[in-house]
């Protein structure tokens, strides 16, 4: 049998980024070749829990900036061209990003509100819809 080693303190500063980023504890462990249950009884010691939540938050601050920035960066002249598609996805992927690692539920926009956006930024024609429009059509489009 294998002699167990102690994390060094470059395996612990990792594993709690790491985790901290959303990898689960079995992927953390895969990440640094050590044994789950090694990094399962580190990352659950109360002083770690503390640093994962406080590293999560930063991050997940880190993310609304990005999302609000790339919100903030979207013009007129981006609406008319195939980069905003882009630019809401990023967006969107920093919302999402933010509420996971807040430990918030990531699955509550109705894909059909986001269809209905999507349709709207591309200019269909929404006037015929195949059931209700969730979203309005945009006043130049009425």
């Amino acid at each position: 049998m294998k002699p167990r080693t102690p994390l060094t303190d470059e395996e612990k500063t990792r594993a709690t980024t790491l985790h901290a980023s959303g990898m689960s504890v079995y992927a953390v462990a895969k990440t640094l070749g050590r044994s789950p249950h090694t990094l399962a009884k580190f990352l659950r010691s109360p002083a770690v829990v503390r640093q994962v939540g406080i590293q999560r938050e930063e991050l997940a601050l880190l993310f609304d900036g990005v999302g609000k920035q790339t919100l903030d960066a979207v013009s007129d002249e981006d609406v008319r061209k195939a980069s905003l598609l882009q630019k809401m996805t990023s967006a969107a992927i920093c919302v999402d990003k933010a509420a996971m690692l807040r430990g918030q539920a990531t699955s509550t926009i109705d894909i059909h509100v986001l269809m209905d956006l999507l349709a709207i930024v591309r200019g269909d024609n929404l006037d015929q819809p195949q059931s209700p429009p969730l979203l309005p059509p945009p006043e130049n489009q009425k």
